[in-house]
């Protein structure tokens, strides 16, 4: 097949004659494959380890699958068990992997966990996300007609264990009783890779680091350090710099199959098109189809993910769909700290710490749904933090006490919240009443060769100023970061850049709530066809002995490429002189602006590295440059705002 039109298409029920109907260790010794003449079982006290079952795909593919029997005295159970599963491109022989395999086996559950496709012990091309939805069906219904599963399974998992579980729920396996996808987006495009029409690059680093432990790179340690230098560090910020890359003249063309997926995700399919529609991609666009099941939803404020994780429970509800819980906390990407970037949540931040505890929450989950315990601790529908309401200190650990604490609520949004306007003023006011000025606008230039340095809420790993992995993230004072040479003055206020307009409100005089939905509407111009409007929503706090220049703890923030304004399916160009209304959705938020705060909105046209530097020519393929003149309007009938969804 041609990787270059790879597009799985594959239905529900179609191909599925290679299923086999039961588990049997001994048939399988000698059938499945001739160099492998007995299956291992391994006994750990009260659970027996099958390794490597293969479990067959409907094209006749054969994925490495462990299975955790609960057992006694060494000989698994006699009575069929509901089964929970998690499929991974990480290595299903990691720590973490076997310690939830065996945690879930321990409690009374047959634990599956399996390599997905083309990843460590499973043999054929990784594909990321595009292959999911079938191999995760024929996984799903295998383990469902295994004797000792009682037919039911759930789902769990963080990150692209979460991915594949939206993807399997697409062609409906009538094995899939329930699921717990954490932190992962429902459709690749619209929240992941395409933000706002943005390229979100953590994806794109993510691609490099399967790729640096992909086949190509075990079977060559040159391959490994080649992509792991191009990923890491200021390398990463170098090559995302000269995006758009072309093929073969990155690292990444000596891993051809990370190369074709990365450049069919990132370089080749600029517009929302029927392939994003596909089931491991846009799997959204197949909610009609998931099974009707419990989900339980859990994404972090400080993730990549919570409008993704927000809108797809939403979207259950609004569809009929019973049982769906949402949760959300003040953490970053699989990870339950309540001290994160440089900001404290305090105790009631942590009442999630470790990942035992995020343990017994799943399963309290399964055991409700799967085994139908209704005694089982199932909290209101709606549990999210609400953060803000500290004294506004440093703590001994350096970090600003922003405080917060739990809501639990009907449902999410809060039936309460009441989108309210925020006007943007000619005078750099943010205020609830319309400008009634007929002519006013504040121009700034912005050029591609001086980017503005993500700094905030979510924030791809990146530069010395950093720490690498998922420790980079979380929300900061708004100051630059150091990116590239000659971008920005690292630790001068964002804020003072020619290049941001900052909108505030006077000092609040009482506290003020905001849970729910944001959204940024901007009229605007420009001389070139095609840039950037980067919004932020932020807290700031006055000044203290701790912060003499106050602190900016950013609340959320959003993303729209000018020449998507009118949808996905197709880019069109700006006329220079034109006005335009961009309306676009920010991340969802739930804060609380205590009295002498100031609500703060700044405008931009760019985030690096989170979003690759729009170039402003409107050809995403173009490496020229050119400097955009752009425009915000603020004056009557054209009135730049944002919509904050405040609580009585």
């Amino acid at each position: 097949m041609d990787r270059r039109s790879f597009v799985r298409t594959g239905l529900a029920g179609a191909g599925m004659a290679g299923l086999g109907a039961a588990f049997d260790p001994e048939a399988l010794a000698g059938s499945t494959r001739a160099s492998e003449s007995r299956l291992a079982a391994e006994t750990d006290g009260d659970v027996v380890i099958v390794k490597d079952v293969p479990v067959p795909m409907r094209d006749g593919l054969e994925l490495m699958t462990d299975l955790y029997l609960p057992a006694v005295d060494g000989v698994p159970l006699d009575e069929p068990l509901p089964a929970v599963l998690a499929r991974t491109p990480y290595d299903k022989m990691r720590p973490i992997s076997i310690e939830h395999a065996m945690f879930f086996a321990r409690n009374g559950y047959v634990s599956v966990v399996q390599d997905c496709r083309g990843r460590f012990n499973s043999p054929g091309d990784f594909f990321p996300f595009v292959q999911e939805p079938e191999d995760g069906y024929d996984t799903v219904e295998w383990v469902a007609r295994h004797p000792s599963c009682d037919g039911q399974v759930g789902t769990y998992g963080v990150s692209y264990q979460a991915w594949v579980q939206f993807e399997t729920a697409t062609l409906n396996p009538p094995g899939l009783k329930t699921m717990i996808p954490y932190e992962g987006p429902t459709n690749a495009y619209t929240y992941s890779m395409k933000c706002g029409g943005a390229l979100g690059l953590g994806l794109l680093q993510w691609i490099l680091s399967v790729a640096s432990n992909g086949n190509e790179a075990r079977a060559n340690p040159q391959i490994t350090e080649a992509i792991d230098e191009m990923r890491t560090g200021q390398t990463f910020l170098d090559w995302a710099s000269r995006i758009p890359w072309r093929r073969g003249e990155t690292p990444l063309s000596l891993a051809p199959t990370y190369e074709e997926a990365a450049f069919q995700l990132y370089f080749e399919n600029y517009d929302y098109s029927d392939f994003w529609r596909q089931p491991g991609l846009g799997m959204d666009e197949h909610f009609e189809s998931y099974p009707d099941m419990p989900i339980l939803w859990v994404v972090g404020w400080f993730d990549w993910y919570p409008r993704t994780i927000s809108d797809g429970y939403q979207a259950m509800v609004d569809m009929g769909r019973e049982n769906q819980h949402i949760l959300i906390g003040p953490w970053t990407h699989n990870n339950f700290a309540s001290s994160i970037g440089d900001v404290n949540f305090g105790t009631e931040g942590a009442r999630i710490v470790t990942y035992d505890d995020y343990l017994n929450l799943e399963l309290r989950w399964f055991d409700r749904w799967l085994k139908g315990d209704e005694s089982a601790d199932v909290w209101a529908p709606a549990k999210y933090f609400i953060m803000g309401g500290g004294d506004g200190r440093k703590a001994e650990n350096g970090r600003i006490n922003q405080g917060g604490e739990w809501r639990y609520e009907e449902n999410w949004p809060p039936a309460a919240a009441r989108p309210t306007e925020f006007y943007l003023h000619e005078s750099g006011a943010l205020a609830p009443e319309a400008p009634s000025v007929r002519s006013s606008t504040t121009t700034y230039t912005y050029d591609p060769r001086n980017t503005v340095s993500s700094n905030g809420r979510c924030i791809v790993a990146y530069g010395p100023a950093l720490e690498f992995g998922f420790q980079g993230m979380g929300p900061r004072d708004q100051i630059e970061m150091e990116t590239l040479p000659g971008h920005g003055i690292p630790g001068m206020p964002i804020a003072s850049r020619p290049d941001v307009l900052v909108f505030q409100t006077a000092p609040l005089p009482e506290d003020l709530t905001i849970a729910g939905d944001i959204t940024a509407v901007l009229f605007i111009s420009s001389d070139a066809p095609d840039t950037d409007f980067y919004v932020k929503l932020l807290d700031v706090h006055p000044s203290s002995p701790d912060y003499p220049s106050g602190y900016a703890f950013p609340v959320s923030e959003g993303i729209l490429r000018a020449r998507y304004r009118d949808g996905f399916e197709q880019s069109v160009l700006m006329e220079e002189g034109e006005v335009y209304r961009l309306e676009f959705p920010l991340e969802p938020a739930a804060n609380l602006f205590k009295a002498g705060h100031r609500i703060r909105v700044d405008v931009y046209s760019s985030s690096f590295p989170n979003f690759d530097i729009n170039r402003n020519t409107g050809d995403p393929r173009d490496r020229r440059w050119r400097v955009a003149n752009n425009t915000v309007h603020h004056e009557a009938g054209s009135a730049s705002h944002v919509l904050l969804p405040l609580m009585p």
